[in-house]
């Protein structure tokens, strides 16, 4: 059995093909998330798992999976550069802001008791070395020689898949989730940050839109019905950019309207 997508190189069926590395992925993750909120602290209640951390949870997880597992996890391995942008969007941006959302922020005071991932993730996730870091993982697994050199294996794919994963994860870390004995990001700040990520023109970008000829051959050998791959590539340029955009824009907003929340607050208190 086919454990992971990855480009086949053969004509496109709708015959069922469920992928076991994601679904053993998903339960892992499930697991996971059960042991450090439910687990590891003898009252759950007390880390405020509310029900909206719980739906987010879920929304993160269906993602992953919709993404990563039969049809579109084929379908953009090999097939639909716009499938596989789509994917991006899910498995490295919209899915791991997601996921941070739903852990309650005092479970992340485990960490204190591993001072050397506590160390490792203090100086990765810093916002101008999350910055760098999220954007040049954007760019190596969209450029066309990585991309038609891993794409054909399992562990290829799989390898660009993850690096989405993690990238995002470092990304959003400094406006989701918090590092234990760290000031925590001033609101400016992370509105800033999403900000210039959203207007940020990176080289995939303008190599999709503006090339006169597809610059993936994997796709080029397969090109969508009724269309053609250099359209389908076009098109999942725009996603790139407006989709990325779209999502940071609302990270923005929900940033800015906690911002003023917790200002109403403090100002009530002194009160």
């Amino acid at each position: 059995m086919q454990w992971w997508c990855f480009a086949q190189q053969e004509p496109w069926t709708w015959t069922w093909r469920p992928l076991l590395g994601v679904w053993v992925g998903m339960v892992l993750l499930v697991l996971a998330y059960r042991r450090l909120v439910l687990r590891s602290f003898a009252d759950p209640e007390s880390l405020e798992i509310t029900r909206w951390r719980r739906v987010a949870f879920g929304l993160g997880v269906f993602l992953l999976w919709a993404s990563l597992d039969w049809p579109l996890g084929p379908l953009g391995a090999g097939y639909l550069a716009s499938v596989h942008m789509s994917q991006f969007l899910a498995v490295g941006v919209a899915a791991p802001a997601l996921l941070l959302l739903s852990v309650p922020p005092k479970a992340f005071d485990g960490l204190l008791t591993r001072p050397r991932t506590l160390s490792t993730l203090e100086e990765v996730t810093r916002p101008l070395t999350a910055f760098f870091i999220f954007n040049i993982v954007m760019t190596v697994t969209h450029w066309p020689g990585v991309v038609d050199s891993l794409m054909p294996t399992q562990v290829g794919s799989f390898t660009l898949d993850l690096a989405w994963f993690a990238g995002g994860l470092i990304f959003w870390w400094p406006v989701i989730a918090p590092v234990p004995h760290r000031p925590a990001f001033h609101p400016l700040g992370k509105i800033g940050y999403l900000a210039l990520n959203a207007f940020l023109i990176r080289p995939p970008f303008a190599m999709m839109i503006f090339s006169e000829h597809p610059i993936y051959s994997i796709y080029e050998l397969a090109p969508p019905p009724g269309g053609d791959a250099l359209s389908d590539q076009q098109f999942a340029g725009a996603i790139m950019k407006i989709g990325t955009a779209w999502i940071f824009f609302v990270g923005v907003v929900v940033v800015f309207k906690r911002w003023v929340h917790s200002e109403s607050a403090a100002e009530v208190s002194c009160r």
